[in-house]
């Protein structure tokens, strides 16, 4: 995908659901931010004909099928209970799940799915396709790694920034979820020293210069995007922390954290850097990760 022009995303979120407990939460949270932003919603649900679907107990492709229809029919009925007005569409795609929503990405404004869903070996690692989409998709990806809504709304969300041009889109993106919902914003900064040669070590270096440059360096990133939404408060931390556990501290008291897919680390053509992909299903709040527009 690299190089390539995405088209304009329609106005519409699109969430996967597999029924799974995380599946349902994305729903939920898909269905409630499609109803506060007035847009449609599409649900997907797909499957691979090579695959069992263990969470149907079958590999029979006639019922597989009978059952996806009838698992979209509950999404819907679902969603409509958030939301009876609600604009719901669907689609049944034969095929990988991952292939499904990276395509349905390039006409979407965010694409929500559970961090683990009914696949293989789902219980041990992170899901194959919340890894796959989060690192292909052409639009946002929200990944809810809980399977079910808090009662509890901080009314804060939280970035994480670190110069790269993934980060400078995901700081963009926060703006845009926190003016929606009347949030503060929390501008989060994480160092540890990488090794020796990290200039934060050098005999004539000290922390609290380091942190001034940040603090200068970030406040005029923040300042462009401050001229859009006016009215979000914001809070800039530098911290001195590994990225990874500041970030999963930050979101224990956040409605959302949103992270660029790679940062300044990485090799040229990374999709998805430590930071994101490990961060994946993680936070006790869902998770945005957001591409640069030069990805």
């Amino acid at each position: 995908m690299s190089g390539t022009t995405s088209p304009t995303p329609t106005r519409r979120i699109v969430v996967g659901v597999d029924g799974s407990a995380h599946g349902w939460a994305a729903l939920a949270w898909a269905a409630e931010r499609a109803s506060a932003d007035q847009v449609p919603l599409h649900i997907i649900h797909a499957f691979a004909p090579d695959i069992p679907m263990l969470g149907f107990g079958t590999t029979d492709q006639s019922d597989i099928r009978t059952e996806g229809k009838h698992l979209l029919a509950t999404a819907t009925a679902r969603a409509h209970a958030v939301d009876s007005t609600l604009r719901v569409t669907t689609s049944l795609p034969p095929g990988f799940a991952s292939r499904a929503l990276v395509s349905a990405s390039h006409d979407a404004t965010l694409i929500v799915l559970g961090a683990i869903g009914h696949g293989l070996l789902s219980r041990a690692t992170i899901g194959a396709v919340a890894q796959q989409v989060a690192a292909h998709a052409t639009c946002p990806v929200v990944i809810v790694g809980h399977e079910g809504h808090t009662e509890t709304e901080h009314h804060r969300v939280v970035v994480g920034v670190d110069g790269s041009p993934s980060s400078t889109a995901a700081l963009h993106t926060a703006f845009d979820h926190a003016a929606r919902t009347d949030a503060e914003l929390v501008v989060v900064h994480a160092w540890e020293a990488s090794g020796i040669e990290d200039p934060t070590l050098a005999s004539d270096s000290s922390w609290p210069a380091y942190e001034a440059e940040l603090e200068q360096k970030f406040n005029r990133e923040i300042a462009a995007s401050s001229a859009s939404h006016p009215a979000v408060k914001v809070r800039h931390e530098v911290v001195r922390d590994s990225p990874i556990g500041a970030l999963i501290h930050a979101a224990d008291t956040a409605d959302l954290v949103v992270v660029g897919a790679r940062g300044t680390g990485g090799f040229p053509g990374l999709r998805l850097g430590s930071v994101s992909g490990r961060l994946l299903g993680r936070t006790a709040c869902p998770l945005v990760v957001v591409h640069s527009r030069e990805a």
